[in-house]
């Protein structure tokens, strides 16, 4: 469940960083825009879950299994950090993930 491993592989062979940037629906693309034009060499992945939006209404177990699965996506798609765009992700999941992942 996280991107570690792969990691330095991907550095020694000249792979070059990718962000994540993660958003329930579109409100994530001002974040994807001002990370663009402050890190213009890096390469960004964007993904917006509009198909489970809005995560407001959702339980905090949902919210954090949503998330898990595109955080999850989002480091498949060879992403070295992703970044939570969404607020409601970010409050209800991100301390999970954080206590979760990082004894992966």
């Amino acid at each position: 469940m996280n991107s570690k491993s792969g990691t330095a592989a991907r550095a020694a062979s000249g792979h070059k960083m990718a962000i994540g940037i993660f958003d329930s629906g579109l409100g994530g693309l001002t974040v994807l825009d001002a990370a663009q034009k402050r890190l213009p060499d890096v390469e960004f992945v964007y993904l917006a879950d509009s198909a489970n939006a809005p995560y407001g209404v959702r339980t905090a177990d949902d919210i954090y299994d949503l998330t898990c699965a595109a955080v999850q996506r989002l480091f498949d798609a060879g992403c070295d950090l992703v970044i939570l765009a969404c607020n409601t992700a970010s409050a209800a999941a991100l301390r999970r993930m954080q206590e979760v992942w990082g004894k992966i």
